[in-house]
């Protein structure tokens, strides 16, 4: 049932699944603040979801957007929180922004252009959230890999990303609001994540699976589709890497890799031939993320149960 629902052509399913999303969402967090930078967060993550979507929408890698959209958005549900993070929450559509524009102009790198643009996106989310920076990492790579490093895409790079920089700390300055410089000492500081994840060991584990199953067929695949999910695999483990390093208890952090895991999860169950195997993955998707969201509840009916119980 869900698999033909969400695999039909027209955009119904998809519609309501976004706006089920944002009314579970409202529905969660009212009454909001009235602080326009809280607000300004729950814009900026409102826009990478809607950023996601389309994205998931206008990529030849994903066959069935339907798929892309479920995925999507039962992962971010549960890291929502990080909305009222305003920082945070605008590095993440900036660097969604990023992941945006590789894949939209990986065959056209030779374009200049390319990297003026990415040095400002890349600029002002280490803005926002200065271990967003250690991205520098993942596109240096990609860069050698696509074509050669020369001096001329470097010093557009290196203009692009000190022109953001520079006009927000004079832009600080004006407003007295240096304050802000001051989390930057401390931005860097390892602060490894130490929340619970046993929950969401499934989800690991059949990350795995889909990159085994995409090495296995990867000689039938396109070459296009191919160097893209190649992409987003280093997207997604820098910022995996980060999220390890400096995640520390914030744990919707995770919310840096919902794109990424619907890419993955939507490209192995939409090449299934069995549609009942599809239908099980997508509903125990939906159950591993529902159990994560409500582990606590669950751990306390739990307590309460064997409390009651003698022997």
């Amino acid at each position: 049932m869900l698999v033909n629902l969400l695999s039909r052509k027209s955009f119904f399913a998809e519609i309501i699944l976004g706006v089920l999303f944002f009314i579970l969402f409202l529905w969660k967090n009212t009454p909001f603040s009235t602080d326009w930078i809280d607000n300004l967060g729950i814009i900026s993550f409102a826009a990478t979801i809607l950023l996601s979507s389309v994205l998931i929408f206008n990529q030849n890698l994903i066959k069935y957007p339907g798929f892309g959209i479920w995925f999507l958005m039962i992962w971010m549900f549960p890291f929502a929180d990080i909305a009222f993070e305003p920082r945070i929450s605008t590095s993440l559509f900036f660097v969604t922004l990023i992941f945006w524009r590789l894949l939209a102009t990986e065959q056209s790198m030779e374009n200049k252009k390319f990297f003026f643009d990415i040095g400002i996106l890349l600029s002002i989310s280490g803005f926002f959230y200065p271990p967003s920076l250690l991205l520098a990492g993942f596109l240096i790579f990609i860069f050698f890999y696509v074509q050669s490093f020369n001096i001329k895409s470097f010093l557009l790079f290196f203009i692009g990303f000190t022109l953001p920089l520079v006009v927000g700390i004079q832009l600080l300055f004006l407003t007295d609001q240096l304050a802000w410089l001051e989390t930057y000492y401390s931005a860097f500081c390892i602060d490894f994540w130490n929340y619970s994840l046993w929950s969401l060991i499934p989800i690991g584990l059949f990350i795995l699976v889909c990159w085994f199953d995409h090495l296995s067929n990867s000689n039938t695949q396109d070459i296009n589709k191919r160097h893209k999910y190649f992409l987003t695999f280093l997207y997604f483990i820098n910022l995996l890497i980060i999220l390890i390093v400096f995640g520390g208890e914030f744990y919707s952090l995770l919310a840096f890799l919902g794109l990424p895991i619907a890419i993955f999860f939507t490209r192995f169950v939409q090449y299934q031939s069995s549609k009942i195997l599809q239908e099980i993955i997508l509903w125990a998707f939906l159950v591993c993320m529902m159990g994560f969201y409500f582990r606590v509840e669950i751990m306390e009916f739990y307590q309460d149960l064997l409390g009651n119980v003698s022997f």
